[in-house]
């Protein structure tokens, strides 16, 4: 019995592994850009945490909370990038890679 059980269970783990790569192929440009607003959002607030952190005196939760600003800012531009270039629009691609090495260098200063 635990047997079939196991096999019932790995069936239905590749099904939903076929359905979630399938969502995840279809994400469109709004999806995108609303990934890119709330995670540039996240990464402005983690920015202005780290630096209160730092004027505070705590240098270790300051670098620690501008690492996550650092990967949150990355992924925010990713986003945008893919955004745009769902969008056909490679205007201004070249600031937003500038950018996007401005916050690797951001959370590889800590």
């Amino acid at each position: 019995m635990p047997r079939l059980l196991t096999l019932i269970l790995i069936i239905c783990l590749l099904v939903c592994e076929d359905n979630i790569v399938l969502a995840s192929e279809e994400k469109d440009f709004s999806s995108y850009m609303r990934d890119w607003t709330e995670k540039k959002e996240l990464a402005s607030k983690l920015l202005r945490d780290a630096e209160n952190a730092f004027k505070a005196g705590d240098e270790l939760s300051g670098c620690a909370i501008q690492v996550k600003a650092s990967k949150k800012g990355i992924e925010a531009t990713q986003s945008l990038i893919k955004a745009m270039e769902i969008n056909g629009s490679t205007d201004g691609l070249e600031n937003l890679e500038f950018g996007l090495n401005k916050w690797k260098e951001l959370g590889a200063m800590c």
